[in-house]
């Protein structure tokens, strides 16, 4: 499995102790190579950089946290964020966790894209806000937006759906009509929403507005307040198509989740109509049709897991099922341009069947 590392000045004046990779996995540098001087290494350090995780424990690279501790930490404070009483201050709060997402997909979105995908280990509410947000972000660093603009929109991704948090939980538990009250309640949640964050401190009007409309499409078919496009701001329309991309390819207890590549599909034949062409079209690229964390099964039979997306080339996985459907003792990397391991087919996630070790898979445990 590949690693993010970022090296360090000590190396500068002697050889490289391991092998340096992009992120599609394209060899860089040779174990051996010599870092000369500061310029190299800032080159270097200026795009990403990739090491097998065998190769680079106890060595000289830079200390990089865990995104899925990371993440696991922000989802416990988002917990305490919607469990906040009135008039109990937010803000800040809400800004930390948004500076979470921002740096665990700035140290690795291949994990993170993983995470989303494969992670259960939190409510369905939890999840779906930290996805939303995560996929947001990934998005809104290749707008280039104005920092200030970044942070609110995740804010507002964070927090889009504080005004019916404990009921979507109950839904995605269950099958069946909502009764009258629910259906209001899912009605209103946006100005709901708006006006919990109101109460407890937040004046960012950015924030507010796209928690207000994070549900209005293009076309003027969304709600509350039936919106068309020129009414609609740029964040809630983002946070509009990430929401729709996460919880189509999310199970719930009544259906499987939908293929990231379905997805698309669906998202961009209706394009223009109901969510932004040009952010989709954005979305899907960066991604594939096919992002980390997807399964699939491989010419051995095993059962793997796509690590990193390639543009262009094969993407890396590690196998973590033997044709059998039995755990590897170690996630296994496997190349999938060979005949004996290409992959053959795609696998839809079953929370109760794939448990993985999300650590070990993304090299950051052993």
């Amino acid at each position: 499995m590949l690693r993010p590392v970022e090296i360090r000045p000590e190396l500068i004046g002697h050889p490289l102790p391991w092998d340096l990779y992009d992120r599609s996995g394209v060899l860089l540098l040779a174990r051996g190579a010599m870092l000369v001087d500061v310029a190299c290494l800032a080159r270097l350090n200026a795009r990403k950089l990739y090491a097998r995780a065998e190769d680079v424990d106890g060595l000289e690279v830079s200390e990089l946290l865990s995104p899925f501790t990371a993440l696991a930490e922000a989802s416990a404070s988002l917990r305490a964020v919607f469990e906040a009483g009135p008039e109990e201050a937010v803000t800040g709060r809400v800004q930390r966790i948004a500076d979470t997402v921002r740096a665990v997909v700035a140290t690795d979105r291949d994990a993170c894209l993983g995470w989303i995908a494969l992670d259960r280990s939190a409510s369905y509410c939890l999840r779906h806000s930290l996805s939303v947000a995560l996929v947001c972000e990934l998005v809104a660093s290749e707008l280039r937006l104005p920092p200030v603009e970044q942070r609110s929109l995740l804010c507002a991704a964070l927090t889009m759906n504080v005004g019916m948090h404990e009921l979507q939980d109950r839904l995605a538990l269950r099958l069946g009509e909502l009764d009258p009250a629910e259906r209001a309640q899912v009605a209103g949640h946006p100005a709901i929403g708006r006006a919990w964050l109101c109460a407890r401190g937040v004046v960012d009007e950015v924030w507010l507005s796209a928690v207000a409309d994070h549900h209005e499409l293009l076309d003027g078919r969304g709600y509350p307040r039936g919106l068309v496009a020129s009414m609609i701001a740029l964040p809630a329309r983002l946070i509009a198509l990430a929401d729709i991309y996460c919880a189509k390819t999310s199970e719930r207890f009544y259906r499987p989740p939908k293929l990231p590549d379905a997805v698309a599909r669906e998202i961009l034949r209706g394009r223009g109509t109901a969510v932004d062409p040009m952010l989709a079209g954005i979305l899907f690229r960066l991604i594939g049709a096919h992002p980390p964390g997807t399964l699939v099964r491989l010419a051995n039979r095993e059962v793997a897991v796509i690590t990193h997306h390639a543009p262009g080339g094969q993407p890396l996985v590690a196998s973590v099922l033997n044709p059998k459907g039995e755990p590897l003792p170690q996630p296994a990397p496997r190349e999938a341009s060979k005949l004996a391991t290409a992959i053959r087919s795609f696998i839809t996630f079953d929370a109760a069947e794939h448990r993985f070790d999300l650590e070990r898979i993304w090299g950051y445990a052993r």
